[in-house]
């Protein structure tokens, strides 16, 4: 009977520990989703190459990353993205866990709106047609408002939240880009296609929407 008891209190106690750790990891993404949009908002670059997935930068340096989101966000001569300072609503998916690399992971999806503006050269009608295509093959609503800039509505954008021994123990993110070759190289095929899954269920549900 004593040893019955010993086994059903180590238990409880490590039932607590994981419910603990899972109410941590939950705060923890809360907090991770709301400082990522703060930080795109603050325009504050560091922050957010801080925040990404440390494996990225095996591929493409962190200078190199930075220069991109400054031209992104600041723009160059030839065109400028406005991205409206706000934060979306979201929605964080629970958590999952790769066994085989000992790694967390969750999903973040939200729609975003942007507008961006081309200062060298406008689009004609039949121009402004084939860009409207060529952002709908991207899964965008885009339409012009003058010749030289459309606004752009992307709906169900995705990012993965990682937690593993190379992002030293803590959360970081990476965007869902099944275009992107970086996006295959860096994560392992169990959270690859949990991915694919998770945001097909996604892509399902806006349609039954609409």
């Amino acid at each position: 009977m004593r040893t019955y008891r010993i086994i059903l209190l180590l238990f409880l106690i490590t039932l607590n520990s994981f419910y603990s750790e899972a109410q941590n990891d939950s705060k923890a993404l809360s907090e991770m989703a709301k400082k990522m949009f703060e930080s795109t908002n603050d325009r504050d670059f560091d922050t957010l190459l801080d925040m990404t997935y440390p494996k990225v930068y095996e591929i493409v340096p962190k200078e190199t990353m930075k220069t991109m989101f400054v031209s992104m966000f600041e723009g160059t001569d030839e065109m400028s993205i406005d991205l409206p300072k706000l934060t979306p609503e979201y929605e964080l998916s629970d958590m999952f866990s790769d066994e085989e690399t000992n790694t967390d992971y969750a999903f973040l999806t939200y729609d975003m709106s942007m507008s961006m503006t081309f200062k060298k050269e406008g689009f004609d009608e039949e121009g402004q047609g084939m860009m409207i295509k060529m952002f709908k093959v991207q899964g965008m609503d885009a339409e012009f408002e003058t010749d030289k800039k459309v606004n752009i509505k992307a709906p169900n954008r995705m990012v993965i939240f990682l937690k593993n021994e190379t992002s030293g123990g803590k959360w970081t993110m990476i965007n869902y880009d099944t275009n992107s070759p970086i996006f295959y190289q860096i994560l392992s095929s169990n959270v690859l296609e949990t991915s694919k899954s998770y945001y097909e269920n996604i892509m399902i549900e806006a349609k039954k929407k609409n």
